[in-house]
């Protein structure tokens, strides 16, 4: 089941989206329910009680806490849920980014662009929800989804899986094969030992630091190059907040 909010204090507004996305789900048939909120206060409430949503349409200007204010309340409890902006202006694309949206869409709706920009949600996103790791953990196998791992620490043969959730998995694995499989996924070798999920990327300094504060170490050998396969991937993800 996909979970959508939509979060707009214009009664109008929220009905115009809800017969766009029930239109484009016909199309699309995926499950999916759609929760309604007049507030980003509402919303925040509903998730910070435990509610949680695959995709969150979200209003900038609202009465109240504002769309951004809201995006930020609600990424501390959710770093997960994707976050489209929904606005009149596009002044405000780059906070809309420093709070990790997906997307950004201008009033009145254009609906070539909002079907882009879900298709693209459905098929990295919530599909890429699927996608996961498969590694030995002992005795046993192991799955880990992509989204959930913050950097992976190579010794040998032995890797450190580090989660965005601080937890830690270690594996017999090799980095080299691991590399393989997850550089098409938003992964970037910055290291001998070092692999990292540019998604959980804080900062690029002399190393990079990490969501959880670690800084993991950049090569000195090839760093320029380093640092411009990070820029060249987070400009590429920006592309969506374009108009």
């Amino acid at each position: 089941m996909l979970y959508i909010a939509v979060c707009d204090d214009i009664e109008e507004e929220r009905s115009a989206l809800r017969c766009f996305l029930n239109s484009y789900f016909v199309q699309n048939p995926y499950p999916y329910t759609i929760t309604e909120y007049a507030t980003g206060e509402s919303l925040c409430d509903d998730i910070s009680e435990g509610s949680r949503f695959d995709l969150i349409f979200l209003d900038i200007f609202m009465s109240g806490m504002s769309g951004i204010e809201t995006a930020r309340q609600l990424r501390e409890y959710d770093r997960q849920a994707a976050v489209i902006f929904l606005t009149t202006t596009p002044d405000f694309a780059l906070e809309s980014y420093d709070v990790r949206a997906y997307g950004y869409l201008v009033k009145p709706l254009k609906a070539q662009k909002a079907e882009w920009l879900l298709d693209c949600y459905l098929r990295e996103e919530y599909g890429g929800r699927q996608k996961t790791l498969m590694v030995r953990e002992g005795s046993r196998g192991v799955r880990i989804p992509y989204r959930e791992i913050e950097y992976i620490e190579s010794n040998r043969n032995l890797l450190l899986v580090h989660l965005e959730n601080e937890e830690v998995h270690r594996v017999y694995a090799k980095l080299d094969d691991v590399e393989q499989e997850l550089a098409s996924h938003g992964f970037l070798r910055c290291h001998q030992s070092f692999l990292i999920n540019m998604e959980r990327v804080q900062a690029a300094l002399d190393d990079f630091v990490m969501e959880s504060g670690t800084r993991v170490p950049i090569r000195q050998r090839g760093a320029k190059a380093i640092r411009d396969n990070y820029f060249e991937y987070i400009l590429s993800q920006a592309e969506r907040t374009r108009i």
